[in-house]
């Protein structure tokens, strides 16, 4: 098992401060930096640098944090794969998702994965594309499902469910509202709603309108749900990109959708690997996904 006090510094490290972590760990503030006090002398160097409000981890911290992560990682694998071994697979599936996604994977999912395992307990994580590979890599995900993004981590490798094209979304009040087919010319120089910079439904927007030579859209509002996204659309003149397949139900009223020709966007959606231990359950919940692409 990790030391204590190595569980202790991950927290740390997660909640960036003393006083928050302490609170999750139900432990005493000085109790805490006294355990971090004695594997900064283990390790015979800094590893958090005390801020007025919170910390930073030093260059050092930045390391012994990757590997520590790492090595929780593949301890919970190891005491997973034992479980699955010895206890009628039962497992614990530590599933990723992009907003995007989250209807083809739970609809793949559920009921069945839980019928057959219904011991199992399953851990899932809804965030864009560049959150979830930074779990993957911290081999804190089985696995996840989202689009490919044009450029991957090294670490991670991916297997191509699907591929699927976009729906633009914008209020009533809009003027392309009143269009029932939307061309490469109604994309460009608009004032959209999107996700980050490193999220890849908009790398492959920006993609597509720079290849095609049309002006860049100006975004106004930036947000990290989807939820965020569309509630921003329906109250504006903004727009933003959906999955064609997104179900219709799933958006505010007030909202008007036009598919994109497929000849001007598109994306592809797959599973994604980190190099952590594959469950029984991961591999049967892989499985379901394959079987239910379109």
């Amino acid at each position: 098992m990790l030391s204590t006090e190595v569980l202790y510094f991950i927290e740390v490290a997660r909640c960036r401060g003393m006083g928050r972590a302490a609170e999750v760990l139900g432990l005493s503030q000085p109790a805490l930096s006294k355990a971090i006090a004695r594997l900064e002398r283990d390790a015979g160097t800094a590893l958090v640098t005390r801020l007025p409000r919170g910390i930073e981890l030093t260059d050092a911290g930045r390391a012994f944090y990757e590997q520590a992560c790492h090595a929780a990682a593949a301890l919970e694998d190891g005491l997973q794969a034992a479980r699955d071994i010895g206890g009628g697979h039962a497992g614990l599936l530590r599933l990723g998702m992009t907003p995007a996604t989250s209807h083809f994977v739970l609809s793949a999912l559920f009921p069945r994965l839980r019928q057959e395992r219904p011991a199992a307990v399953l851990n899932i994580r809804t965030a864009f594309g560049d959150e979830l590979f930074a779990l993957l890599e911290q081999q804190r995900l089985s696995f996840a499902v989202g689009p490919v993004p044009p450029q991957i981590p090294d670490s991670l490798s991916f297997e191509v469910l699907y591929e699927e094209g976009f729906s633009m979304v914008f209020s009533q009040a809009h003027p392309l509202a009143t269009k029932n087919e939307l061309t490469a010319a109604d994309l460009e120089g608009l004032e959209v709603a999107a996700p980050g910079p490193d999220e890849a439904a908009r790398q492959v927007a920006e993609q597509t309108l720079r290849s095609m030579g049309l002006r860049a859209s100006r975004v106004m509002v930036e947000a990290n749900t989807l939820e965020t996204l569309l509630f921003a659309t329906a109250t504006s003149q903004l727009v933003t990109l959906i999955p064609t397949d997104t179900p219709a139900h799933h958006l505010p009223e007030g909202l008007v959708t036009r598919p994109l020709p497929r000849s001007i966007i598109k994306r592809q959606i797959a599973i994604f690997y980190g190099r952590g231990y594959v469950s029984p359950i991961a591999e049967r919940a892989i499985q379901l996904l394959r079987e239910h692409r379109p």
